[in-house]
């Protein structure tokens, strides 16, 4: 490999380790996106459970008549 070569290689393989360092940081950010709004979900769910269960069973046996 020359030189050009190889330092082509060399700043193409730093701009993809910046790149996924990048990206990985994104991905971080969207999980804990994720779990938060799981969390909250969860929350509603045990504040609204009741509710929302008869709801869903009232809307159901509804749907079958």
């Amino acid at each position: 490999m020359n030189s050009l070569n190889a330092d082509r290689a060399a700043t193409s393989f730093a701009m993809l380790e910046e790149d996924f360092f990048l990206l990985q940081t994104k991905a971080e950010d969207i999980l804990l996106d994720t779990v938060g709004l799981g969390q909250k979900m969860q929350e509603a769910f045990e504040r609204h459970g009741d509710t929302l269960s008869s709801a869903v069973l009232w809307k159901a046996l509804q749907q079958q008549g």
